[in-house]
């Protein structure tokens, strides 16, 4: 009985550090992109934008947009209008300034959903695009 339980507890212990040892192996090195956000900001009393794009979290997207909107609006109305991750956004406006915005795997794909998001306040033409690893 011993022989047995000893050979099991053996066993075990392998398949344990088998196990460890998979988990813990590395991502392969082709793998190892890093993500990056990108945002767009606006105002909706001056139609002030703020872009961001090349960031490493979407918080410190979305801060940077916001500065650089606020620093061209100064009205303290700015807000955060889309964020994207390993991805492009796109904002389009209509003559009266209202706004849409987008995004998707390519600038053809933000440009085609901001349009949408902006088609219901009239027609739209698109006024910036960009990616988040520009």
């Amino acid at each position: 009985m011993s022989n047995s339980w000893g050979r099991s507890v053996r066993w075990l212990g392998i398949a344990l550090v088998t196990a460890v040892a998979v988990v813990t192996l590395p991502a392969p090195a082709g793998n190892t992109q890093p993500d990056t956000f990108g945002a767009i900001s606006w105002s909706r009393r001056t139609g002030a934008q703020g872009y961001a794009w090349g960031y490493r979290s979407r918080a410190a997207a979305e801060n940077r947009s916001l500065e650089e909107c606020e620093a061209r609006a100064g009205t303290g109305d700015c807000r955060v209008m889309v964020w994207f991750r390993n991805a492009c956004g796109s904002i389009a406006e209509t003559r009266d300034g209202s706004v849409g915005t987008g995004w998707g795997s390519n600038p053809a794909l933000a440009e085609k959903y901001a349009l949408q998001s902006c088609s219901q306040y009239g027609p739209c033409r698109v006024s910036r695009t960009f990616c988040s690893n520009q």
